[in-house]
């Protein structure tokens, strides 16, 4: 997932880079976010924040993990670590 700022518009845009392909349309629009893929509720997390920086904690564990099963099973945060004075 992608957002960019649309200063004309004074908004911020989610794009969702897994789209257009068969079967599955998540082309950009300014009027309603079109997501590949909906979220999830049981065991997925949709953060609606912008970061100018990725997560510390999360870039920790993808940069140190030579196994990608291993990491996605038993690594990775189960929440992102940014405090309320980063989201500022």
């Amino acid at each position: 997932m992608n957002t960019f700022f649309v200063s004309t518009l004074n908004k911020w845009i989610r794009l969702d880079a897994r789209g257009n392909k068969e079967g599955v349309n998540a082309e950009f629009s300014i009027e309603e976010e079109k997501l590949a893929f909906h979220i999830v509720s049981e065991g997925e997390v949709d953060y609606h924040d912008n970061h100018a920086e990725p997560d510390k904690e999360l870039m920790k564990v993808l940069e140190e993990s030579d196994d990608a099963l291993d990491m996605y099973l038993h690594h990775l945060p189960d929440q992102l670590s940014y405090t309320e004075e980063e989201h500022r």
